[in-house]
């Protein structure tokens, strides 16, 4: 898999410390790097990559991008993911993202950085009608929890597929006001993921390990490794989002887990400060 993020701006993001590029990249950077991760990548010793997502603020307006998918398809891509930011959501044209992408990922974010729930609904809508599924993606700030339950009822009038819930990663610079308390998001996930279950929509908590939520630890899926480009990060020189963008922690008692295999774990970051419990093995 790889991830193309072919803008500069993308506010409204899960920050996960992936470095901030100095421009956009141009159609021909885009076909290149396609084209490298492609049909570049058949060899004895490398493989081709069938996924792409492509991120960045006004990716789904840009007038090169139905071409640049097209191309890319051809080459080989069986899977394309694009990463909707809420500057683009006003003007998307779903109908014609339909036959181009398998998956857009909408921000369902309370104040500025995401979609209303009435504009997510709206485009929720629109990607049912057009055979798009939908990941709806919130960032489980200190704002958006005490919104939470509405956010879920919300989602289960309109069904996306999957609700994506993130617990933000720890960025250099990060106010603690901006990291929600633990014991809280832990009391709001135990309310909303058995709403969302019930109604048949998917959901995927990332940033949090399995032993946080036993009881719900299905929940929790191993993230896909991916190379990561932009635009000062280009073909032989991506960089893997795991570790080089995101690197997660397990304590040796891990191994001995019975959701080892599906918790990526936690942050040494938050681990090392009060109020975050240490990882403890989910026994049968």
């Amino acid at each position: 898999m790889v991830q193309i993020r072919v803008q500069r701006a993308y506010p409204g993001r899960v920050r996960a410390g992936a470095p901030v590029p100095t421009r956009s990249m141009s159609t021909e950077e885009l076909r290149e790097n396609l084209h490298y991760f492609t049909e570049g990548k058949r060899g004895p010793r490398t493989h081709p990559c069938s996924r792409l997502i492509l991120s960045g603020v006004g990716v789904a307006s840009r007038a090169d991008v139905p071409e640049v998918i097209q191309q890319a398809r051809l080459w080989g891509m069986e899977r394309v993911v694009l990463h909707a930011g809420v500057e683009d959501l006003e003007t998307l044209d779903v109908a014609h993202l339909g036959p181009l992408v398998n998956c857009l990922v909408i921000p369902i974010q309370p104040g500025p950085g995401g979609a209303s729930l009435q504009e997510g609904a709206r485009l929720i809508r629109q990607c049912g009608d057009h055979g798009i599924t939908v990941v709806a993606n919130t960032v489980l700030t200190p704002r958006a929890l005490s919104s939470l339950e509405a956010i879920a009822r919300g989602l289960m009038r309109v069904k996306p597929k999957t609700a994506a819930l993130s617990y933000p990663f720890p960025i250099t610079g990060t106010s603690t006001s901006e990291v929600a308390r633990i014991g809280a998001v832990v009391r709001s996930l135990s309310v909303v993921v058995p709403m969302l279950e019930e109604q048949g929509i998917e959901v995927s908590i990332k940033g949090l390990p399995a032993c946080y939520l036993p009881h719900h630890r299905n929940v929790f899926r191993k993230s896909a490794n991916r190379w990561y480009v932009d635009a000062d990060h280009q073909k032989e020189e991506a960089i893997l989002f795991y570790p080089d963008v995101v690197a997660f922690t397990k304590d040796e008692s891990c191994r001995f887990c019975e959701a080892d295999k599906s918790c990526d774990g936690f942050f040494a970051t938050y681990l090392r400060r009060d109020g975050f419990p240490r990882l403890k093995p989910i026994a049968t």
